[in-house]
């Protein structure tokens, strides 16, 4: 069969709905083609999909020209099903046998919202198709660790990530991987002021698909709402993920045993409404309780008997 998939322009989005991507894999086995469309930073967890025939950046255009420029590309192939994540009109216009556009309710988790309508397995599903774990070193007494966010206000204190840090090597974590963007890199040199060669700089540093490797044999994973924690979430390790100004009830992955949400004592809606429509750049994760999260993170060693 031949699927054309239209998936997201952001990471965590992309994370989220590959669920989908990965049933049609499944069902079709060695008997499926491929036509991706992406925005351009997700398009590298997709690397070791090798099914995938043909890759279609989605760049933004002004007067929503990109739209026209994509339906040109497509228009001549047939398709025998489209999943469209982007809600977009073009998906009506193109020739099929089967469509499937994806519309997100406001008031349900997303995880949940996509495995319901797609019918996907838990245990099948959610994951990236990749081998590079085999590439990771056997030893797997490490925590990974994303502070930083693209948003500062969903971004918990840097004084609070470091007494993290403090806290799982004083409890027998051997090193932490700090994990983010390229562009975070330079934010890492606090951590390395600390703790020195404990703890490694991860941001950017590696294809995004041998960080997913690395985190499938991590302990234990600590982070704001971020692509990382989904990553996380579906490398099926532990997972506690931080909430403040971004929406837990939506976008936490809750439908998964091994994640444990920590969210601001504030409510979602009191925070987002001191955002001055997202053009703050204060931190609103001053309230999320250190104790709260350093406990959480102990039951989760202590439960591991390592």
């Amino acid at each position: 069969m031949h699927l054309l998939f239209i998936s997201s322009n952001r990471i965590g989005d992309s994370l989220i709905n590959l669920q989908v991507l990965n049933k049609y894999i499944r069902k079709n086995k060695k008997d499926i083609e491929i036509t991706l469309v992406s925005g351009e930073l997700p398009l590298p967890i997709y690397d070791d999909y090798t099914m995938i025939t043909n890759r279609i950046i989605l760049k933004k255009e002004k007067y929503n020209l990109h739209w026209w420029k994509l339906y040109k590309k497509l228009s001549p192939l047939k398709f025998d099903e489209i999943i469209d994540f982007r809600s977009s009109l073009i998906s009506y216009f193109l020739r099929t046998k089967k469509r499937k556009i994806f519309k997100m309710k406001k008031q349900k988790n997303i995880y949940s919202q996509i495995h319901e309508l797609f019918e996907t397995d838990k245990k099948r599903d959610f994951k990236i198709i990749t081998d590079r774990v085999r590439n990771i070193f056997p030893s797997s007494n490490y925590a990974c660790v994303a502070p930083f966010a693209n948003w500062p206000p969903k971004e918990w204190s840097t004084e609070s990530y470091l007494k993290i840090c403090e806290s799982l090597f004083n409890h027998g974590i051997a090193k932490i991987y700090i994990l983010g963007s390229e562009t975070e890199s330079s934010r890492f040199k606090i951590f390395q002021s600390n703790f020195g060669n404990k703890v490694i700089n991860r941001c950017g540093k590696q294809h995004i698909l041998n960080d997913y490797g690395l985190l499938q044999k991590s302990r234990i994973f600590i982070g704001n709402d971020s692509a990382m924690m989904h990553m996380a979430a579906l490398s099926k390790i532990p997972t506690v993920g931080l909430f403040g100004p971004t929406n837990d009830k939506i976008y936490f992955p809750e439908i998964f045993d091994h994640c444990y949400l920590v969210r601001s004592s504030k409510s979602y809606e009191s925070l987002i409404s001191q955002t001055q429509n997202f053009t703050l750049n204060n931190c609103l994760m001053n309230d999320v309780s250190y104790n709260q999260v350093e406990n959480k993170i102990l039951k989760i060693l202590n439960d591991q008997n390592f």
